[in-house]
């Protein structure tokens, strides 16, 4: 299980609070990131500082108190504020990133981290993931970088009557070592939980307000070329509404450095409230925004556009996006027809097998580089009305689902 940590008071405390308690988890995410930076973009930890530095101007005028709180993380840390920063805008930095295979500049980079002190990780263990070989789909002609599957289902198709908001989070194996659980309280905005990489202010997560937001990755020819909002700034400020409109009003008040699908829902009134719930996956990029709906109560979305206008600036998708949504439609419709669709039918279908490896949950493939071996590192399913969280915080069909209770 992943450590739960407890912040509150101002953004500086609360910063504190969490750098001082995951330091040595920190450290970690820097190793992870330093790593990747090298490997995808060809940049030392060094000048992926400098990058992340480089938005400061534009973060001080719209977020300035998300930058107390990273300060008060490297305070509690020990580590540099552009340190955290960079761990905080890992998704910009890699959106300029090489489309396969390593960077030409990684070797002197990788090079240049050792030299100057960066965290570093073991050497890859060649018999990590021995103990699940059998289970895997190898396919190393043609890997597929995987990322994450989102699913929502509304009140009017639950059997529970809830509003639900679940996800696998799919990314490089080793960083789960580094997840954390944040259960924070602050002076000004609703309580929130929220599951993240130790370093960064959030990722996915649910509020005292009944709003939950998730997270997928995308890719446009115009990523990297533009200020705006970083992604992970943008799912802390949306845990910090009151409600639904609100929500949807802060996103379409930033324009975007790099591409992702961010997904918004918020429960209706209390338990049993048959009143329509409020769910969307908005498409952002630095082109615009688009909007994705339910359709007959329930939404999915993986890693491509679905706005026309969106998808003409569109890097080629993983292989298997399309297939994942597909599937994810599938399950859904089959549970809402049935009457069966809960938390517990959610998880079923984010432990999904069907058409590996380009399938929902997803196992690491060995041929890979260990810094490129992507799976499912974690799965979360959220119930908005009870404000729960359940969590696999492995592959999710190689671990049992735990509900963490937001108790805000």
């Amino acid at each position: 299980m992943f450590p739960i940590l407890h912040l509150q008071g101002d953004p500086q405390q609360r910063g504190q609070q969490y750098g001082s308690q995951a330091a040595s988890l920190i450290r970690h995410s820097i190793a992870s990131y330093a790593r990747q930076f090298a490997y995808r973009c060809g940049l030392t930890w060094q000048q992926a500082q400098a990058q992340a530095e480089g938005s400061l101007p534009w973060l001080e005028r719209h977020v300035p108190h998300l930058l107390e709180e990273i300060q008060g993380i490297a305070t509690g840390s020990g580590f540099r504020f552009a340190e955290i920063l960079a761990l905080n805008l890992r998704t910009e930095i890699l959106s300029r990133s090489v489309p396969r295979g390593s960077h030409p500049d990684c070797a002197a980079a990788l090079e240049h981290n050792r030299q100057n002190g960066v965290p570093q990780h073991p050497p890859d263990p060649v018999h990590e993931f021995k103990a699940i070989e059998n289970l895997i789909d190898p396919n190393p002609a043609s890997p597929d970088g995987g990322e994450c599957t989102t699913l929502a289902a509304l009140p009017q198709v639950t059997s529970t009557h809830h509003t639900y908001l679940a996800q696998t989070w799919d990314w490089i194996g080793d960083q789960r070592r580094a997840c954390v659980l944040l259960r924070v309280r602050p002076d000004n905005h609703p309580a929130y939980l929220t599951l993240t990489e130790a370093g960064i202010l959030a990722k996915i997560g649910l509020n005292q307000a009944g709003l939950a937001v998730a997270l997928n990755l995308l890719r446009s020819t115009l990523d990297g070329q533009t200020e705006g909002m970083p992604v992970h700034l943008l799912l802390r400020l949306l845990l910090e509404c009151e409600e639904w409109q609100q929500a949807v009003e802060r996103v379409r008040s930033y324009p975007y450095t790099a591409s992702s699908c961010v997904s918004v829902a918020s429960a209706a009134g209390q338990a049993m409230d048959l009143r329509p719930a409020n769910a969307a996956s908005f498409e952002i990029s630095p082109r615009g925004i688009g909007l994705h709906l339910p359709q007959g109560g329930i939404l999915a979305h993986t890693n491509h556009f679905l706005d026309p206008a969106l998808r003409e600036d569109e890097l080629p998708p993983h292989t298997g996006s399309s297939t994942r949504l597909e599937r994810a439609y599938h399950l859904l419709r089959q549970s809402a027809q049935t009457g069966t669709l809960d938390a517990v039918a959610l998880q079923k279908i984010l432990q999904d097998r069907t058409g590996a490896p380009h399938c929902i949950c997803r196992h690491p493939d060995p041929h890979l580089p260990i810094w490129n071996r992507t799976e499912s590192v974690a799965a979360v399913v959220m119930d908005l009305n009870r404000q729960i969280l359940h969590l696999a915080p492995n592959i999710p069909d190689q671990v049992e689902f735990v509900p963490i209770f937001g108790i805000f």
